[in-house]
């Protein structure tokens, strides 16, 4: 596989990760649940993040890669 497609592969795969997190936290905002995370092999409940502290942790995110 070329590189150029490999990172075209890894660019797509990254919008869904994120897409689907956004989804996961507008669902349970607007059920009113607590979002259910693994954080170092221990289960974490937390509430869950607005599209802007979303937005925010996405760029932190993308800083660090």
């Amino acid at each position: 596989m070329q590189k150029e497609e490999a990172e075209k592969i890894q660019k797509a795969a990254e919008a869904a990760c994120y897409d689907a997190m956004f989804e996961v936290h507008r669902m349970a905002r607007k059920y009113n649940t607590n979002v259910v995370i693994e954080v170092g092999g221990v289960t974490v409940e937390t509430q869950p993040l607005t599209d802007a502290e979303l937005k925010a942790r996405q760029a932190k995110i993308r800083k660090g890669l």
